[in-house]
């Protein structure tokens, strides 16, 4: 069932891509992404580095001289591969969103397989985990797409629900994937805690975490609160500490805790990334609301089985315990004083699904099959209760489903009609950045507007002057700079001497630039075309000895 799924989610996740890549007008070029693409070519970037066979980060996005690091280990492997298969960096990158999938569907069967003895309940549960988003689109229907100043969740957090999850980066779908095998393996330790076999799955988990926190190391954060809680809840319940759980809890965490010190070293010591860290855009959850729109169908059938077990004097079990603790961190994190808080909904939808399930099937249903409607109905021979509690499962999966076929829709269509730049890319780029990987040094430093240095870092892996919001070292005042650079009222004297100390070798010159201002490159003495095809031009540097007058 789980290759079945993974394999459906795998076919309908390509069909955007691929009808972008066949149908691209003439004259572009389509780069491979249909999101989120300034960040696209920050992967690119780190998978360019991989294939030329490194594993520590250049960050090319900026000119300034640094120390490279360990930082986007993911991407560096998929770069080697690259090398190792002798496919295009594009071609790697889909088949490692293809594979993650599959890793996630199984994922979530498993997980959901191991809380979840009862067929219909599991079943159940793994499809709204895999196809199922909240009621954002009610707000469509309503008229009020930006209620509350926000755009639904459905549509805007690919982290909130797994099939949106799905169309996105190789490295959130199989985040999402380590996150519920390290819950998987902490469980299991917890359960085998007498035995030998708790301090294996502990060290399982640690591998487990450490690679997750190579993906993503903002998830740790929700690891150690959803583990930390998890065995205060249980100490409680006991009336006692339980140590030998908190020091296999403590084992689960070496390892990665090992490689957070790295990147805290890193960041105290290397002025380049504290730069980058420093303007990365604050990821705010939305006002309480639009989470409750999200998920609250789910935490509603949720609910009624909580409400349910505990109406029957019914202890909660280890494992649902879990699930509930699981979501109880979910909510703490989001609204924490942090930087990224959104990024914390990230795997939630499952526990979420597994308890909805449970309460679908084992109280809504039952209770609407005794309402006397549906009595009446199941009165006649051609109706029956499990025929129509198959029908009601199926409703309930269609109608959670909605906002994903709106997701589907809207970047079927940008991949279609839209084809916005840079998600496509002129052919005369295309070409040029190429050129530019053939042909220059990989550290030669270019000069551009900021998509096109965004492309460059992106493609030939130059480092570039201006190129990311968060990885170009003093974003704003670059991006005024170099707007100065191509503007007619800049002097020849003052261009030279900022060629000068940003160590440019390379200006680009195409209609972005022209875009920016009057300057005509042709002109200055300083600069000698090295390669001209369409509607680009890059120019060689002469060096300078002058200095900028600020």
């Amino acid at each position: 069932m789980a290759l079945l799924v993974g394999l459906v989610l795998v076919g309908v996740t390509a069909v955007p891509y691929l009808l972008a890549t066949l149908t691209a007008q003439p004259g572009t070029v389509f780069t491979g992404t249909l999101m989120n693409p300034e960040d696209s070519q920050t992967y690119f970037a780190k998978m360019l580095q991989g294939y030329d066979g490194r594993w520590l980060y250049t960050i090319v996005f900026t000119a300034e001289p640094h120390q490279p690091t360990f930082l986007g280990g993911f991407y560096f492997f998929l770069g080697h591969v690259a090398r190792w298969t002798g496919l295009t960096i594009v071609t790697v990158w889909h088949l490692a969103r293809a594979v993650s999938v599959l890793l996630l569907t199984t994922a979530v069967y498993g997980f959901t397989a191991f809380f979840v003895a009862d067929r219909r309940i599991r079943l159940t549960g793994f499809l709204t985990a895999v196809f199922g988003a909240g009621l954002g689109w009610l707000l469509f229907l309503l008229n009020q797409p930006y209620w509350l100043d926000t755009f639904p969740v459905d549509f805007k957090m690919p982290e909130a629900h797994l099939f949106f999850t799905s169309l996105t980066f190789p490295h959130i779908i199989l985040s999402t994937a380590l996150l519920l095998a390290s819950f998987w393996a902490l469980l299991q330790a917890f359960a085998h805690q007498d035995n030998p076999r708790g301090w294996a799955f502990a060290a399982l988990a640690s591998v487990v975490n450490l690679s997750l926190s190579i993906l993503h190391p903002l998830l740790v954060y929700l690891i150690v609160l959803t583990g930390g809680l998890y065995w205060l809840f249980m100490s409680i319940q006991a009336r006692r500490i339980l140590w030998r759980e908190g020091f296999l809890l403590v084992a689960a965490l070496v390892l990665p805790g090992l490689l957070n010190l790295y990147y805290g070293y890193t960041l105290l010591t290397n002025d380049v990334l504290r730069g980058w860290d420093a303007q990365r855009e604050a990821t705010v959850s939305p006002p309480w609301p639009h989470l409750l729109l999200a998920y609250g169908p789910l935490l509603l059938l949720a609910g009624m089985h909580a409400f349910r077990q505990w109406r029957s004097g019914a202890k909660l079990s280890a494992r649902w315990l879990f699930l509930w603790t699981w979501v109880a961190a979910t909510v703490l994190l989001v609204y924490a004083p942090l930087n990224s808080q959104r990024r914390f909904v990230q795997g939630v939808h499952v526990p979420l699904s597994i308890l909805a399930a449970a309460g679908l099937v084992e109280v809504a249903l039952p209770w609407l099959l005794r309402t006397r409607p549906l009595r009446a109905i199941l009165a006649h021979d051609r109706y029956s209760e499990p025929g129509l509690t198959r029908f009601f499962i199926a409703l309930f999966l269609l109608v959670i489903s909605l906002s994903n076929l709106y997701v589907f829709a809207s970047v079927s269509t940008s991949a279609i009609i839209q084809q916005p730049d840079p998600l496509f890319r002129p052919t005369d780029e295309v070409t040029a950045v190429q050129w530019l990987r053939d042909n220059t040094s990989r550290t030669a430093v270019v000069l551009g507007d900021y998509e096109t240095g965004n492309y460059v870092a992106g493609q030939a892996g130059n480092p570039v002057v201006l190129g990311h919001w968060a990885e170009t070292i003093d974003f704003a005042a670059k991006t005024a700079v170099v707007a100065q650079f191509y503007s007619a009222a800049a002097s020849d004297e003052w261009r030279q001497a900022y060629l000068n100390e940003t160590q440019a070798q390379y200006v680009w010159y195409g209609p972005r630039e022209r875009m920016l201002g009057g300057f005509q490159p042709e002109t200055a003495v300083y600069l000698r075309p090295i390669y001209r095809q369409g509607t680009i031009t890059i120019f060689k540097v002469d060096n300078s000895p002058a200095s900028i007058d600020n």
